[in-house]
């Protein structure tokens, strides 16, 4: 900024020095040129200025939650939500320590699914004008609470009034999420780019945004985002998920891989051979299939499975079909 702005002190010199020199036409050049590096000067002093409040506004916002320890809070840290919610229920406390006391009140009635309780206790907090950051962990908490009650409504309103308040990636995904669970796939993919764009390893808002692309008719870009997505994700059922999409959208190389992976990862299942099984045979791997297929058949019952089998005996070729139902006795 100041070599810019060195710059144009240079310019104007120049200009004011030899301004008897030049015509009319040339003047009028001039003028236009420094009017313009003064006007691109002014914008860039704006867009500092509205960082600035912005970054000013987020510092007032990210206050810490208030101290609180307690016997109910010990509960809390220990899972153990029932005892919570009952210690915390007959604790006494003032002032912003009181606010605390009945976040952690909400919480502990949330998880035990006391929701009645839970959505008083934090409208409370709300309604009496507790500090910005109690309220905004207060809506999080409704946000939560009608998500668990499948009320997305309510719970985009919610987290929309807790992002208001304190800007957090964990609700800007959980925006994400609703609105993705409603199939307003647009809304969705542009909380899930604001998550990754903050949190740039985060492999689940890769796999949801690249559903919302797929959904979207973006496929080219979907996929590089569940590429994305199965180099980050670990989880036996981010790895399920990511296979049976795959699977879904004629990507069967994926699938195999996805359920290979779980494999390698000591998660050999009946479902994760019947993935290989079903995706081998669909890429007319008949060997392999079969093999699986064949071992699958000493199995317990599994409509499932059996399901497959008689797609595939109605759908292969002959040979293959009569090797498959040799080896696999349908009931």
């Amino acid at each position: 900024m100041s070599e810019f702005m060195n710059q144009w002190d240079q310019l104007y010199s120049t200009a004011h020095k030899n301004w008897h020199l030049f015509s009319t036409k040339e003047k009028e050049e001039q003028l236009h040129f420094l009017e313009e590096a003064a006007q691109s000067l002014l914008e860039s002093w704006s867009d500092m200025e509205e960082k600035l409040i912005d970054l000013k506004q987020k510092k007032e916002r990210a206050a810490e939650v208030p101290s609180y320890e307690s016997r109910g809070t010990s509960f809390f840290t220990l899972e153990m939500f029932k005892q919570a919610s009952e210690a915390l229920s007959n604790e006494e406390a003032s002032g912003e320590a009181n606010d605390v006391r009945m976040l952690y009140l909400g919480y502990a009635l949330l998880y035990t699914e006391a929701h009645t309780k839970a959505i008083e206790t934090f409208l409370y907090l709300i309604q009496s004008k507790a500090s910005p950051v109690i309220s905004h962990f207060a809506y999080v908490g409704l946000g939560c609470l009608y998500t668990q009650l499948e009320d997305f409504d309510q719970a985009i309103y919610s987290f929309e009034k807790a992002n208001e308040l304190t800007t957090s990636m964990d609700v800007v995904y959980n925006l994400g999420v609703c609105h993705y669970v409603k199939k307003e796939y647009s809304q969705a993919a542009h909380y899930f780019k604001e998550t990754i764009k903050e949190l740039e390893e985060d492999g689940e808002a890769y796999f949801f945004l690249g559903c919302c692309l797929i959904e979207s008719g973006y496929i080219k870009e979907a996929w590089n985002c569940l590429l994305s997505a199965l180099s980050l994700l670990y989880t036996d059922e981010a790895l399920l998920a990511f296979a049976k999409v795959s699977e879904w959208h004629g990507h069967h190389q994926m699938a195999i891989h996805c359920y290979k992976r779980l494999e390698s990862l000591g998660r050999r299942t009946i479902e994760t051979k019947h993935g290989l099984a079903w995706n081998y045979a669909l890429i007319e791997e008949y060997e392999y299939a079969i093999e699986l297929f064949t071992e699958l058949s000493q199995a317990e019952n599994n409509e499932s499975i059996a399901q497959s089998v008689r797609w595939l005996i109605a759908h292969w070729p002959h040979a293959q079909s009569e090797e498959l139902s040799t080896h696999f006795q349908l009931n």
